[in-house]
């Protein structure tokens, strides 16, 4: 299984689009009580479906994308505290 920070930026940008498209959608169902996607390719068509599918996968892959992101930084956050600060300490009181 591949970790996050492996898959491919690629997916980045067209997830961010879907989502955009998504939020939209939402937007007018909320505002106006009209479904965008629906009125263009039809309430139960299957590209309507295959458009909400992409749009919900979208948004999980970003959110993925995103708690790798936060995890990834509180890791090199923590490896900084924890790294040598090239000072030498003797215990002798002779250097």
């Amino acid at each position: 299984m591949h970790k996050m920070h492996d898959m491919p930026d690629s997916l980045y940008i067209p997830s961010k689009l879907l989502t955009i498209i998504g939020a939209i959608n939402w937007g007018l169902v909320g505002l106006l009580n009209f479904d965008l996607v629906a009125a263009i390719f039809g309430k139960k068509s299957f590209i309507s479906r295959l458009i909400y599918t992409l749009v919900g996968l979208a948004g999980v892959y970003l959110i993925m994308k995103h708690k790798a992101k936060l995890a990834m930084k509180k890791h090199e956050e923590t490896e900084g505290k924890q790294r040598y600060s090239g000072k030498q300490y003797s215990w002798s009181g002779i250097q």
